[in-house]
């Protein structure tokens, strides 16, 4: 399946071919851009952002983890059938199954928020259904519809709720979300923190905060949409909302939280053709390879 529906890239993220025996992390582009309904062209976003890896430096001070040396294969982009939304997801569900099922975790880069939920399934049919998901996002994306599709970047969570249920859901960083979603939630019991509260109470007991409650899930899959950063640092997304946080504490929160049960992990909604001096593709690099980093440093082998 990964060999029909995989294909190589002129990038390679962070410029770096393993040579390891057994990786332990598979990165793969997801260029679905199908539901985009503001600001078109993030399926180019794997491409400028492999681009974009090849200037970074690689030894994270955060995490003193050398990116370079850690086991990752850049297996190239799944080959999307552009406008078929659920043929889509279906290919990128059973080419994630595959990858988990061979003991890699895969990180995703996207494309439109729509391609996490085939992720999460392939997730689930390939290590079970025991897994919590957790949203960075600007959008609640909870519509049950938009514009008359089921299957769309504004009810990506919704789609997940109905797998996952509310109890395995955690949004992190919302503060963009129209007063039918929010209805909805408050029905559906769906936990959320806004940004607002991000800063307020400080990346310490956010962290604490949602690790409680992720406590009961054996495994956590991560969905970072960039546009959870404020446009002044992440202005080429899809949809931009203001009053977002900062990198820096994007990453904060992220590793206050990290642990050996994270799964895998996608980022999503880089818009190229919007995005000054590639200043959102660099920050979705550099946050990429620091999560790489929180991960290994958590599941190295001694």
């Amino acid at each position: 399946m990964k060999e029909l529906y995989v294909v190589r890239t002129p990038y390679i993220f962070n410029g770096v071919v393993s040579r390891h025996e057994r990786n332990l992390f598979a990165v793969v582009g997801v260029p679905l851009d199908s539901t985009s309904s503001f600001r078109g062209g993030c399926r180019f976003a794997p491409y400028y952002i492999r681009l974009a890896s090849q200037t970074l430096e690689l030894l994270s001070l955060r995490t003193l983890v050398n990116v370079e040396e850690v086991p990752i294969e850049d297996i190239g982009d799944v080959a999307i059938p552009h406008g078929d939304v659920v043929k889509s997801l279906s290919i990128i569900e059973n080419v994630i199954s595959e990858i988990v099922g061979g003991g890699l975790r895969p990180v995703v880069i996207g494309g439109e928020h729509t391609l996490s939920l085939g992720v999460v399934k392939g997730v689930i049919k390939a290590l079970g259904s025991d897994i919590c998901f957790l949203c960075f996002d600007a959008h609640s994306d909870f519509r049950y519809e938009y514009l008359g599709v089921r299957y769309s970047h504004a009810c990506v969570t919704r789609r997940i709720y109905e797998v996952l249920g509310s109890q395995r859901i955690y949004l992190v960083g919302v503060r963009a979300i129209s007063n039918d979603e929010y209805k909805d939630m408050k029905n559906s019991n769906i936990r959320y923190i806004t940004s607002h509260q991000i800063r307020s109470l400080g990346f310490r007991e956010v962290g604490r905060s949602i690790t409680r409650s992720l406590d009961p899930c054996r495994r956590v899959y991560i969905s970072i949409d960039l546009d959870v950063v404020d446009p002044a640092y992440a202005p080429g997304v899809t949809t931009p909302e203001p009053e977002g946080i900062s990198p820096t504490e994007l990453l904060d929160v992220l590793q206050a939280l990290i642990d050996e049960r994270v799964a895998g992990f996608d980022l999503v909604e880089v818009t190229p053709s919007y995005d000054i001096s590639m200043i959102t593709s660099i920050l979705a690099a550099k946050v990429i390879n620091e999560v790489i980093g929180m991960i290994y440093r958590s599941i190295k082998p001694t």
